[in-house]
């Protein structure tokens, strides 16, 4: 293979994320020699890079939660900065944690390290007063959205909107903190206690009922070409959720019609060019029951689907990245199998048992530690010959975990 087709063969490259071991994993596999900043430490990133670090230590009997005394994006960098002061790097890529908290990357923008979108890129994406009016140039539909500074303004500013709503921070992280709000009581709920006299402002948003749908993009800028359109699980009980906002994985195909598909596809392009993003980019929507496309958020960098689309389509996402980032998109595109990717989390607080026995399993937490209830304990994914199979499946899978848990 030639630099042009294998852009990461022979490099050194830093990755950092919430959870980093997917993309290390990817560049890994692509040729590069790799070093991770993460938070989890799971039991299969060692496998992955040449070395790494981690904010959580697993030891057995537990998983030390010390209080952090920065923020996380912060901790992540700064771990990353440590683990290669006498290293020099070509590539930087980021994932998950980052989104709402870009001024952190700053540090690494400024030396030119940063494959994908830089900074200023990843706010406009974030900014929501750009989406909705891209969505109204689109012809597609974007959730009516407040920001609250108290639970009493959260309900004066909401009367406006249908019950039930939402309430979620001003920040997001899949599916973290966010609320779903049945009367007063619940806003309440969702503010929770005031830190130091104060509430943390909030974000009052109408709720959107449908299928939860992802679609991951290639961009170079001014060229985008969509790689695949996939359904997303959310607060799936057979994950170990309560039919919450967690996300808990993707499946494909989503089972949507093709027009549907191409239509996400057809708006995510246009999306990616209009605000001149780069790399691997993530669109997150709703389809309601009239078929209405909603436009949610959008993930500046490589999404929670690689692992999935990698499996499934035979394919390296951080690859295609690199090259999109390099302005050079792929003449075709892969086919994919029927698969699924389901995070399994934990119904109760336990030990963890051997995990390596799960052939599907990744971000493995490692055997002996303890888990709290909701806490992720691996990934399961599975390839097979149609998607409800590969559901079954993975329901299969985790169901026995969770009865393991001790």
């Amino acid at each position: 293979m030639d630099s042009e087709s294998a852009p990461l063969k022979g490099k050194l490259v830093g990755v950092v994320g919430f959870n980093a071991r997917p993309i290390a994993c990817s560049a890994k596999k692509a040729g590069a020699n790799v070093i991770v900043s993460d938070y989890w430490g799971d039991e299969d990133l060692s496998s992955c890079c040449d070395d790494w670090i981690a904010m959580l230590i697993p030891t057995p009997g537990s998983r030390q939660r010390q209080p952090l005394e920065t923020s996380l994006p912060e901790g992540l960098v700064s771990n990353l900065q440590y683990l290669r002061r006498e290293r020099d790097l070509d590539y930087i890529i980021i994932g998950s944690g980052f989104d709402d908290h870009v001024d952190t990357l700053e540090p690494l923008h400024k030396e030119g390290l940063l494959i994908g979108c830089s900074p200023n890129q990843m706010k406009k994406a974030r900014d929501f007063t750009n989406l909705e009016k891209i969505g109204q140039s689109l012809n597609i539909k974007t959730p009516r959205r407040v920001i609250a500074e108290t639970p009493d303004a959260a309900i004066r500013c909401s009367k406006e909107f249908d019950l039930p709503y939402i309430i979620r921070p001003t920040y997001s992280g899949g599916g973290s903190g966010i609320r779903f709000v049945r009367d007063s009581a619940y806003v309440i709920r969702a503010f929770g206690d005031p830190k130091e006299g104060d509430y943390e402002p909030r974000v009052v948003q109408e709720y959107v009922s449908g299928t939860d749908i992802s679609c991951s993009v290639l961009a170079t800028g001014n060229l985008a070409l969509t790689l695949s359109v996939q359904g997303q699980l959310i607060g799936m009980p057979t994950a170990g959720r309560n039919c919450d906002f967690a996300y808990c994985g993707n499946y494909y195909p989503t089972g949507l019609t093709k027009e549907l598909d191409s239509r996400i596809a057809e708006v995510s392009e246009a999306i990616s060019t209009e605000l001149g993003l780069v790399g691997s980019i993530g669109m997150d929507f709703v389809v309601d029951k009239s078929n209405q496309i909603w436009l949610m958020e959008i993930n500046p960098r490589i999404q929670g689907t690689l692992e999935l689309i990698e499996t499934a389509g035979n394919i390296s996402i951080t690859n295609l990245h690199v090259l999109a980032s390099q302005g050079l998109l792929p003449e075709n595109l892969p086919k994919i199998s029927p698969c699924v990717k389901m995070i399994v989390y934990s119904r109760r607080d336990g030990i963890v048992p051997d995990l390596t026995q799960y052939h599907s399993t990744v971000d493995r937490t490692p055997q002996g530690v303890m888990v709290n209830i909701r806490d992720p304990i691996c990934t399961v994914i599975h390839v097979g010959s149609s998607m409800r199979d590969c559901y079954r499946t993975v329901s299969e899978v985790a169901k026995s975990i969770q009865e393991r848990i001790s």
